[in-house]
């Protein structure tokens, strides 16, 4: 079983919204029009990494459990490679300012990453399958010799 999806994407936009909100007001006042719009750009990447992997992981777990780790590697490692290339084709964008994007990509992380362990946390979600059909019952065993 994993953590609802679900509970972690609302929680997760939640607090990113709760962020984006001064970040991008910062950014306005310290930056610019260039600031803003990076920051807002940096925001909605974090949103779209993390949404991505618990909506794929979520539905293969719901399919097909044991394709959860494929699907984890295989989602990770998709997002990785395009989020390298976007970074690569931005880096010397004049239309961005990088320390902005930079602090707001770093920020929605933090954010987002302590929504996933709050929900983790306060979630009561069993590490095992408890009434898995054929698993073995400790009170069936044999009569020892």
């Amino acid at each position: 079983m994993i953590v609802p999806a679900a509970r972690v994407i609302r929680l997760g936009l939640l607090l990113t919204v709760a962020l984006a909100v001064p970040a991008l007001a910062v950014a306005v006042g310290l930056r610019g029009g260039k600031g803003v719009l990076s920051a807002g750009l940096g925001i909605v990447i974090v949103v779209a990494f993390f949404t991505i992997s618990k909506l794929a992981v979520g539905a293969v777990a719901r399919r097909a459990p044991h394709h959860l780790l494929a699907a984890a590697l295989g989602t990770y490692a998709v997002k990785i490679v395009l989020l390298g290339a976007l970074l690569v084709a931005i880096q010397d964008s004049s239309a961005l300012d990088l320390p902005a994007f930079a602090w707001s990509i770093f920020g929605g992380v933090f954010v987002w990453m302590g929504a996933e362990l709050w929900v983790a946390t306060h979630t009561r979600v069993p590490f095992y399958d408890p009434e898995r059909p054929g698993a073995w019952d400790p009170a069936r065993r044999p009569p020892a010799r």
